[in-house]
């Protein structure tokens, strides 16, 4: 086997001395909370676990890839003011896309009652609830989403992170052993040690990108018509996102994860899922810094997925299609995406494009993001369409 490793660090104390912060001012909120008067008319134990198991339990809890449990009050209750900042500010949970926007499968529904009642909570003194309730525990169960695979494929070798190192991307090339053809409807991504892994980028090697996977998130498979072509002899690319808790910085932590490949039938047309890439101008091709960017299709096709890959926080991202006759079709509407939250948006309902139809990206950056270390950043500005020609 092929092993490439292009890592990026972070490594410091700076880290460690702002998550001692973190402990330090979770701390001396707890004991101003004690003074507090109680407001909220929901407790933890009867109103607000239940909303916390059924949302947030597929990252927020013990040994799972957020930083923080959520699932005992002992664990939620320090947390509360942050609770409240995130949802109220609709970072958590992450899902970008416009009310407005096409609809597009997949994302974390939670009605605005069920945030109420977490916010209420959160403000309202964090109320525990009766104390003889018993609480069923929450344990992490990493699965496969679309059941299991049609093929395993192990990173042949576990990666350590040493002692000290934070954060760092490392890439894989690992080969399927397949003697015949193959279409790939979905992949998918089981963590060794979910803990510490952040994001990953599923490709078939020198082809097209089968899945941007992140933790939390489910598993969209392409519709039935479409899939991607994995030849005889093909290698999987895997760049794989590490981030360490802050409990772990000082340990050394191993993973060894296994992409999932699901299997499709040949598409009805014999045609496989392409892509179509939209990319910013270099500054020197783009002098006064457009926040707007144009692709031309050269040939009629069926749009079925976009994926904006971002080099920052913006506040706004649009994609619209203009045909050759003049009609405008918006295609995606985001609202607050980051670069750390990345994903393929499929479509419900796929849009079909003639020839010569424009894509255009419009983008409004954030004035007061803050950059993510620099292993988080590993995209230029671009959006793809993923399409079958037609």
């Amino acid at each position: 086997m092929e092993l490439g490793r292009h890592i990026s660090r972070t490594v410091g104390p700076y880290a460690v001395i702002a998550f001692a912060s973190v402990f330090f001012l979770a701390a001396v909120a707890e004991h101003i909370d004690a003074h507090v008067p109680v407001t909220s008319k929901y407790d933890y134990n009867k109103d607000v676990f239940p909303l916390l198991r059924d949302h947030c339990s597929g990252c927020h809890v013990k040994g799972g890839p957020a930083p923080m449990s959520l699932m005992t009050y002992a664990d939620a209750a320090p947390w509360a003011e942050s609770i409240r900042e995130e949802l109220t500010a609709g970072r958590m949970p992450p899902w970008p896309v416009d009310p407005t926007s096409r609809p597009v499968k997949g994302g974390y529904p939670i009605s605005s009652r069920d945030i109420d009642m977490i916010v209420v909570w959160a403000s309202g003194g964090t109320p525990e609830g009766n104390l003889e309730t018993k609480l069923p525990a929450v344990p992490f169960n990493a699965q496969w989403k679309l059941g299991p695979p049609d093929l395993k494929i192990p990173m042949d070798i576990e990666h350590t992170m040493a002692p000290g190192t934070i954060e760092e991307t490392l890439d894989f090339s690992l080969p399927t052993s397949l003697t015949d053809t193959k279409w790939v409807r979905a992949a998918d991504l089981m963590p060794g040690t979910a803990s510490i892994v952040r994001d990953a980028v599923i490709t078939i090697e020198n082809g097209p990108v089968l899945a941007l996977w992140e933790p939390g998130s489910d598993a969209t498979a392409a519709p039935s018509d479409a899939a991607f072509r994995l030849a005889p002899g093909s290698k999987i690319h895997l760049q794989i996102h590490y981030k360490k808790h802050f409990d772990q910085e000082q340990n050394a932590v191993s993973d060894k994860s296994t992409i999932g490949l699901y299997f499709a039938d040949p598409p009805p047309s014999g045609r496989e899922l392409q892509s179509f890439a939209i990319d910013r101008p270099k500054a020197d091709d783009n002098p006064n810094g457009s926040p707007t960017f144009v692709g031309t299709l050269s040939g009629a096709a069926r749009i079925v997925a976009l994926r904006p890959m971002l080099d920052r926080g913006y506040e706004s991202l649009n994609v619209d299609a203009i045909t050759p006759s003049g009609t405008d079709l918006p295609l995606l509407r985001l609202r607050g995406p980051r670069p750390q939250w990345f994903r393929r948006y499929w479509l419900q309902e796929p849009v079909e494009l003639a020839n010569g139809s424009k894509v255009t990206v419009s983008v409004t950056p954030l004035s007061d993001y803050s950059d993510e270390p620099k292993a988080s950043k590993r995209f230029p500005l671009e959006v793809v369409l993923d399409y079958v020609p037609l």
